[in-house]
């Protein structure tokens, strides 16, 4: 930027303002420049020369002076033994392209209740504009630049995105070795579930209770399911005429097949249309289920393994020298 030959102009206005005897101030204004660009700061400085120990009070930068904001300003005061010396140091620039001025300022001194009024001169500027050099025309101003440290929003949405997919990750394959590492626990024969649950149902002493049918329901339940793993067929969601079809198939031999066919053939009505059989009958579900369940059991075999009894024939097992 190019500037005046005089770079400070100073512009000293000593004037000995009308007040009351023995109260005389002296007041000048300066400026560094008498041109700015757009944006550019100019400094303005105010000195002001007073009776010792007054007080003053400057004019209010809220507003700037005119078309010029202010930026910044402070105050220093030197005290002499006649007179203090009190400077006002100002910051100010311009944003509009139109020649701007400095406006007059009062600056109020206040001394043993005695006031004056101290007030500068205006100062005109002269707004300097960049021109092109080849064919002077004004330039765009250039856009304005950001501020602060760079938003790195982007970086942090990648680093959860990051996290989150390593966490799935790593969540699978730990899941994955766990149910790896969970041993099956084996189911118990069926035999032994059956005569288990045989035992629990006579535990709850339903016929003692004269709940009949509950005992009639559950008693049907156990035997499906163990004809259902025994047989390897679906007796669980059998209906009662499911139930007496399979039968007369089923690989039972006839006791079997007979002891099958009356305890769900006596206990339908029983359990759906309420019918209430006698204390034998009744008494006797139990001991012919538990009997059917024994005659089928399947017992080892030296030979094959597991093997099924089906025929009702008691088989002997050949583990040691005891028979099942």
């Amino acid at each position: 930027m190019s500037a005046s030959p005089a770079l400070r102009i100073v512009v000293c206005l000593a004037c000995l303002m009308c007040t009351p005897p023995g109260f005389g101030s002296i007041i000048s204004s300066s400026i560094n420049q008498d041109s700015l660009y757009l944006g550019d700061r100019l400094r303005f400085g105010v000195t002001l020369i007073v009776p010792p120990g007054s007080q003053i009070t400057p004019p209010p930068v809220d507003n700037g002076f005119g078309k010029l904001s202010v930026k910044e300003w402070t105050s220093d005061k030197t005290e002499k033994k006649n007179a203090d010396s009190v400077d006002f140091h100002y910051v100010v620039t311009t944003y509009s392209p139109e020649p701007c001025t400095i406006p007059a300022l009062d600056f109020y001194v206040i001394k043993e209740n005695i006031s004056e009024t101290l007030r500068t001169q205006p100062l005109p500027l002269r707004v300097l504009l960049v021109t092109s050099s080849d064919t002077g025309t004004v330039k765009d101003l250039k856009p304005q630049l950001s501020a602060g440290k760079p938003s790195l929003w982007w970086l942090w949405t990648l680093l959860c995105a990051a996290l989150a997919a390593a966490a799935v990750f790593f969540g699978r394959r730990l899941f994955k070795k766990r149910a790896a590492a969970a041993p099956e626990i084996p189911r118990r024969p069926p035999y032994e579930e059956a005569i288990d649950a045989l035992a629990l149902l006579e535990a709850k002493n339903y016929v003692a209770r004269g709940m009949i049918r509950e005992y009639a329901f559950e008693l049907s339940d156990i035997v499906k399911r163990y004809v259902e793993r025994r047989f390897d067929v679906s007796a669980a969601e059998f209906t009662t005429e499911e139930m007496l079809d399979w039968i007369k198939r089923s690989p039972l031999d006839p006791a079997g097949r007979k002891a099958l066919d009356w305890f769900f053939s006596t206990t339908d009505p029983v359990k759906f249309a309420k019918w209430l059989p006698d204390n034998d009958t009744v008494n006797g579900f139990g001991p012919a289920m538990r009997d059917f369940i024994e005659r089928t059991r399947p017992l080892p075999s030296a030979a094959s393994g597991a093997q099924a009894t089906i025929s009702g024939t008691p088989q002997k097992s050949q583990e040691g020298s005891g028979a099942t």
